[in-house]
């Protein structure tokens, strides 16, 4: 009969080896499984903080305002509009002409990001004022940004490289509403609030700046064009979808060289830098 030895499969010391093999096995095991888990948890938060940080993504936006996790957008009365500055076309060209096109994709996020948190805890708001030539007038429908209301279109009466596309958002699209073109419009300052949302850099060097009016009231341009402005709680922000009034055959096409203005308003940005 055999006997039992320390070096036998059913000995003590075999039983012990085997033991704590199986438990070594399972240490690992529950490490792999907790670092997983702890992968999943800052992947979750991480996610979390990306599409609360940045609405302005239009997968973000769409998932926020399903779950009702982002304020409707609302608007303002010129004193309870958010604080900002006021510039002119000029100025403003000047101040994005040196942005690159990543730079420039950037900055229009933050716009974006600004009016659909109706600009809380924000006192640094880009205001567009002056003095616009009118272009054309289109009716916004809901394929646009605004799904009601019209985008005028309207080039700088003192900077030609400026223009603005001056979203009217409305609860409905009023009829009739005729500007004649060439007529001037006067964005004012603070009975308007007109905040930048958008800005296109055509070939030519034009810049398109898209605004809207953060004051609700009720615009008259004459007695044939008349709109109360009331932003919508939900807007449309797809890139495809800017600048607003862009299947309007409005721009005049300038040579690829600056205009004198265009450039003088260059070599200040660049000085500047």
């Amino acid at each position: 009969m055999e006997t039992l030895s320390d070096q036998s499969p059913f000995s003590r010391q075999s039983r012990e080896q085997d033991e704590g093999c199986h438990a070594s096995g399972n240490f690992v095991i529950w490490i792999a499984v907790l670092a997983v888990l702890i992968g999943l948890n800052f992947a979750s938060w991480s996610f979390c903080m990306w599409v609360f940080g940045q609405p302005e993504h239009p997968m973000n936006y769409r998932l926020l305002t399903k779950l009702e996790r982002l304020e409707p957008i609302h608007g303002f009365t010129p004193v309870s509009a958010p604080r900002g500055k006021f510039v002119s076309a000029k100025d403003l060209y000047a101040q994005v002409y040196p942005f690159g096109d990543d730079e420039l994709r950037a900055y229009n996020g933050i716009l974006k990001r600004s009016y659909l948190k109706n600009y809380l805890e924000i006192d640094n708001v880009t205001f567009l004022s002056g003095d616009f030539t009118m272009l054309v007038v289109q009716a916004m429908g809901e394929e646009d940004v605004f799904p009601a209301g019209y985008v005028i279109r309207a080039r700088s009466t003192t900077f030609p490289d400026a223009i603005v596309d001056f979203a009217l958002p409305a609860e409905k699209t009023p009829e009739p509403f005729e500007l004649a073109e060439g007529q001037v419009l006067k964005i004012e300052e603070s009975t308007t609030c007109a905040a930048l949302l958008h800005i296109d850099r055509m070939e030519d060097g034009t810049m398109v700046f898209t605004a809207v009016p953060l004051v609700e009231r009720e615009y008259v341009f004459n007695d044939a064009a008349k709109i109360a402005v009331m932003p919508p709680p939900l807007i449309r922000i797809e890139p495809e979808r800017w600048p607003i009034s862009g299947d309007a055959v409005a721009i005049e096409r300038k040579p690829v060289s600056l205009s004198p203005e265009a450039t003088e308003a260059a070599a200040k940005a660049d000085g500047e830098r």
